[in-house]
Formats: C-alpha cells, sequence, structure tokens
C-alpha cells in the first residue's frame, strides 16, 4: 500500500478512520464558510451541510454505522427541546419563526447523524484535529481579508463578501485554543507551533474588539487549568506556557492594537456605552419576558424578540443575550429544556473528553452577550461533538 493510503489503514490499535468520520471532520473544517452568501440568500456552509448530510446518510446506510448505533441523554433532551420548539409555532407563526424553527431542525437532524455513530479513538482525535484545520483557515482568512467595522479600528473576516460579526469570531477559536496549550503541554516536537497559534488567536480576538468575545476566550482558558488539566506537573506546564504567551503578547503583538480598541477593554467605556447598548436591549427583552404570565412561561413564539426590539426603535434583530431571548422567545419552559441540554452535553464530555466540557463553558460565557441560535455553528458544532459517542462507552 502506498504511503498517501496510509490515512485510510488501521493503526497499531487495529483502528481504522473510516468515510463516515472523514465527512463529519470535513464539515467541521467547513464551518468559517458559514458566512460565504451564495445566490438565493443561503450560505456556501449550507450547501455543504446538505452535501455532508446526503454523504452521511449514504455512509450510514450503504458502508458503515448501521451496527454501531448509539443514542445518549443528549439525544433525548434535544428531541424534547425540539418538539416544544414546534408547538412554539401555535404562539407564533410567521416567515421568521418559522425559519428560526427549521434551522433549528436541520441543525438537529445534521446532529443526530454526526453524533450517532460510535467513534474509536484515532476517530475521535481526527475530529479534534478538523477544528483545528477550521481555525488555521480563519487565521489565513483573517490575514488575506480581513476587513474594518466602520471606523472603528475593529476587524473580522471577509469571505467571498460574506463578514463574520466579530463577536461571533471569538467563538471560532475557544476549542482550537484548548487543543493548541493542550498539546503544548504535551510531549511533541511541535510545541512552538501550538503556542504561536495560542498567541495568534488571542491576538485577533483583541483586533475585534469583542469584549464579550475575549471575556469567554479568558474564561476558557482559566477554566482549562482548573478542569481539564491533571495534575500538579501539568499544570505547571500549562502555566509556563501561558507565561510565555502572555510576554510575547504584551511586548510584541499588544502596543501594535489600535488605541480605540484598547479602550474598549476599559470600565469606563463598558459603563459610558452601555455595553455597547446591550443593557437597552436586555431591558426591552426582559420587559417584553415579564409582561403577563403566557410569555413569562411558554414565551411569545420563535422570532419575537425582533418584534418587541423594533417596536421599541432599536434596530437590532437580537438581544445580544442567548438566554434572555430564548426566554421571551419560548418562554421559561424553553429556556430550562435548552439548558439541560447544553448542561448535559458539559457534564456527559467530563468522561470522555474534557476539552468540550470547558469550550461549551466558553460558549455560555459568550452567550451571555450574544444569541446563539441554529445559524451560529461554532455553538451547535461543540454541542455536537459532546453528543458524540465513542467506543468502550457503555449507552447512556
Amino acid at each position: 500500500m502506498v504511503k498517501h493510503m496510509k490515512l485510510f489503514k488501521e493503526n497499531e490499535n487495529n483502528e481504522k478512520l473510516g468515510i463516515y468520520a472523514l465527512i463529519a471532520c470535513f464539515y467541521f473544517i467547513s464551518m468559517p464558510l458559514s458566512i460565504v452568501p451564495l445566490p438565493g440568500g443561503i450560505s456556501l456552509l449550507k450547501v455543504l451541510s446538505i452535501f455532508s448530510g446526503s454523504a452521511l446518510v449514504l455512509a450510514f446506510f450503504l458502508l458503515e454505522g448501521k451496527n454501531e448505533i448509539q443514542f445518549n441523554s443528549m439525544h433525548l433532551f434535544l428531541v424534547l427541546y425540539v418538539i416544544y420548539s414546534i408547538g412554539s409555532l401555535f404562539i407564533l407563526y410567521d416567515p421568521i419563526s418559522w425559519a428560526n424553527l427549521r434551522g433549528i431542525i436541520e441543525t438537529t437532524v445534521l446532529l443526530f447523524f454526526i453524533s450517532i455513530k460510535a467513534y474509536n479513538q484515532r476517530e475521535k482525535n481526527a475530529l479534534l484535529n478538523s477544528w483545528l484545520i477550521a481555525s488555521v483557515i480563519t487565521i489565513i482568512a483573517m490575514a488575506a481579508s480581513s476587513v474594518e467595522l466602520g471606523s472603528s479600528d475593529r476587524f473580522t473576516i471577509d469571505i467571498g463578501g460574506g463578514v463574520e460579526d466579530p463577536n461571533q469570531l471569538c467563538g471560532y477559536f475557544l476549542l482550537p485554543l484548548l487543543i493548541c496549550m493542550e498539546k503544548s503541554i504535551g510531549k511533541t516536537k511541535y510545541k512552538i507551533i501550538y503556542i504561536s497559534l495560542i498567541i495568534i488567536m488571542i491576538y485577533i480576538a483583541f483586533t475585534t474588539g469583542s469584549r464579550g468575545g475575549l471575556a469567554a476566550i479568558f474564561a476558557t482558558i482559566i477554566a482549562y487549568g482548573f478542569i481539564a488539566v491533571k495534575g500538579v506537573a501539568n499544570k505547571l506546564k500549562l502555566l509556563a506556557s501561558l507565561t510565555i504567551v502572555f510576554v510575547v503578547f504584551s511586548v510584541v503583538l499588544f502596543p501594535l492594537l489600535p488605541e480605540s480598541v484598547t479602550e474598549r477593554m476599559s470600565i469606563e467605556s463598558i459603563v459610558s456605552d452601555r455595553g455597547s447598548g446591550r443593557l437597552d436591549l436586555w431591558t426591552i427583552t426582559f420587559d417584553a419576558i415579564t409582561q403577563n404570565n403566557t410569555s413569562l412561561m411558554l414565551g411569545n413564539g420563535l422570532g419575537s424578540t425582533i418584534q418587541f426590539l423594533h417596536q421599541a426603535g432599536s434596530r437590532s434583530s437580537v438581544a445580544h443575550n442567548h438566554w434572555l431571548q430564548i426566554w421571551c422567545d419560548q418562554g421559561f419552559i424553553g429556556m430550562l429544556l435548552f439548558f439541560i441540554v447544553l448542561f448535559t452535553g458539559m457534564l456527559r464530555s467530563m468522561s470522555n473528553n474534557r476539552n468540550i466540557t470547558v469550550a461549551l463553558f466558553g460558549m455560555f460565557v459568550l452567550s451571555l452577550s450574544l444569541t446563539l441560535y441554529a445559524t451560529y455553528k461554532p455553538f451547535w458544532n461543540l454541542l455536537m461533538m459532546s453528543a458524540m459517542n465513542y467506543k468502550g462507552r457503555g449507552v447512556e
């Protein structure tokens, strides 16, 4: 067998990298393409998602997977959430609510097909490395085609005419940062490469000027030290790696940031601009939630938050807080069901991949200043990772 076919051969543990896992890797690697617009108002990732989903179905029924199905508690609670979301149409049915529901259903179906198969350890590592490749693509895109937001000195990526929200861009790096930190304290000759990637990703996060994104990144790094790193020696190695990152960033890169961006990080700036107007959005949304008992418990329907914001004179289409928006749209019951989905994913990942738990915690921090419905792929792709089954684990 020629060398380039080694990828498909069994390793020393008799583990083969199957076509099913490769399709899932392709989908995760394509994540940055979610912003690329195509004619008809769809994104390139939408087309790739359809391709990936179709390929997964064929691989599942024709090639592999039928004898390795495992359902778990994550799937159960997600189904309950989807059923409840369908019921939201009885409260509000319009193009916006239907578009939101369709996105939830489509993403959930893809989540099921990607996560119900039991993956071996080699496939698990490949799936994690696909996130690292996606982050490198994002870094290259940022270097090749970054765009300034107005005259704010804040930058984000522009791929094919599609511009990513700078706050959302930070979420692309949560899991890749953890992977790089894990590898930087492990036995590898590429340690300098992983430390360099950490520095670059943090620098890009700063150039976005996203306070919520940076809060999520630093919360993720801190949580990693407490949750995922085991042993005093490894914690000291992590501290040494982060010290190098801090020194290089402080001395070399931080002085390169525009003054307007560094000023955004001050408490005075947050108070003066009311968190970029988020405090006003949260007040409007909370008033809509508490207007009566029905909206408090059942919500006002998917997408209803947009109506309340516009009626109050805001041009924003999101509440910039996922939990307030889902509470307004789907009530306390919907918010609770979604939190159970997230918490279940974090809990079950503690036993098979703590990096996913930490990354989801980082996403939770990010969700306090962003809305993470199904269009935001980094969050939902992390949920997919948390729902995955691995060989050697029993069915939950």
